[in-house]
């Protein structure tokens, strides 16, 4: 079956709705099915007791970022790097990891409060979140700025967001680079950023697609994914902002959690099927290979 991304189905009906014109192609998300092998059972031990007997882990996911995470062609199933790690460590750990689809700027909270055990999702390790949850790093990525193709307004650095119409996802790394960046505008005399939040990344991208933003700022490899996907519509005009760890969220209060995800981690990262992975998702620029807790700056 052909799996189309979700976020080019998603465009596709706003752009209905709009009545503009369709996108002029969509691209199949690949489909190898890649194995991390039989379970390890010295791993497994790891776990906190409650979910070895539960036999699954409840994973967080804002499931609108590829190629990250996004629901296939039934609105049902997780696709992406983050699904098929995922299963990886759910394999080594021989439990299954259940993805539950959350607004970004609620996971950390639901970690907190018990609802999930943790987050896959594309988060950056920064300082200040790790004052409520512990991240286990698995890559590395930075901000970046997508605009129109052909970049009309002529977007080359931070600093000509200032002034301009900028979509993000709430409470994800382009909404904190935006309140940043909006900082910087004011010391250099400029207009503020005009901020145009939306709960998930899908959203965001369609607001440039309509015109009612001037770009989108999010994790260079969600969107890079997206000029791959609509190459006659978008281009990123500038990538690499402040890059840092991308890690696996995890409540400061399951240290026997954290530990054993850690573990799994660095057996999937020995055994080549992190490798695999990357290849598969065209992410090998991104690798993090140390799966440190808490590098994040």
């Amino acid at each position: 079956m052909r799996r189309a991304l979700a976020i080019t189905l998603a465009g596709l009906a706003g752009l209905a709705l709009a009545g503009c014109a369709a996108p002029e192609e969509t691209t199949a998300a690949p489909t190898t099915q890649i194995s991390a092998g039989a379970k390890d059972e010295a791993i497994a031990k790891l776990l906190p007791a409650d979910v070895q007997q539960a036999g699954k882990v409840r994973v967080a996911s804002g499931v609108s970022f590829p190629p990250m995470e996004f629901f296939d062609t039934d609105n049902k199933t997780v696709l992406g790097f983050d699904a098929d790690l995922g299963k990886a460590l759910g394999e080594v750990l021989g439990v299954e990891f259940a993805f539950e689809n959350v607004n970004f700027d609620g996971i950390i909270g639901g970690l907190n409060a018990g609802r999930y055990d943790l987050g896959l999702t594309s988060m950056l390790d920064k300082k200040e979140r790790q004052q409520q949850v512990d991240f286990v790093d698995y890559l590395k990525s930075g901000s970046a700025l997508m605009v129109p193709k052909g970049n009309p307004q002529g977007v080359k650095e931070v600093l000509d967001m200032c002034g301009k119409k900028v979509a993000v996802e709430k409470a994800a790394t382009g909404d904190l680079l935006v309140d940043d960046v909006t900082k910087k505008c004011a010391d250099a005399g400029k207009p503020a950023v005009e901020k145009v939040p939306f709960p998930d990344q899908a959203s965001a991208v369609q607001a440039l697609q309509s015109k009612r933003a001037d770009m989108v700022a999010a994790l260079d490899l969600t969107l890079a994914y997206s000029v791959k996907q609509a190459p006659q519509q978008f281009e990123v005009a500038v990538s690499a902002i402040d890059p840092l760890p991308v890690g696996i969220p995890i409540p400061k209060s399951k240290p026997q959690l954290r530990d054993a995800v850690q573990a799994a981690l660095k057996k999937v990262i020995a055994n080549g099927t992190y490798d695999q992975l990357l290849a598969k998702w065209n992410l090998q620029a991104q690798a993090f290979k140390d799966a440190a807790i808490n590098a994040g700056s």
